[in-house]
């Protein structure tokens, strides 16, 4: 379990989850669109290279949330901790 002042193990949690969402974007934007057109076409469906642009924009846009999400987080996290520990400090006095 995560304690709540384990601000590595979150973000490495946060990190983790970061990866695999951005794994399934690629994953589900590229194959969406060929088993789409497959069943609806058949054996004239375009190529499947065809929509890897397309999924490596998507791929891209969510890395980049991502990465924003994961640094608002980070401070959010820090902010939090410090604030904590001036509350600690102020009730010892």
């Amino acid at each position: 379990m995560i304690k709540q002042s384990d601000i590595e193990g979150r973000l490495r949690l946060f990190r983790y989850g970061i990866v695999v969402v951005v794994v399934v974007t690629f994953l589900v934007s590229f194959i969406t669109p060929i088993v789409a057109l497959n069943a609806a076409l058949g054996s004239t469906a375009p190529p499947a290279t065809q929509h890897l642009g397309t999924a490596i924009i998507f791929t891209i846009v969510a890395a980049i949330v991502g990465a924003a999400a994961y640094f608002a987080y980070s401070a959010i996290l820090q902010r939090s901790v410090q604030e904590q520990s001036a509350e600690q400090q102020g009730g010892e006095d």
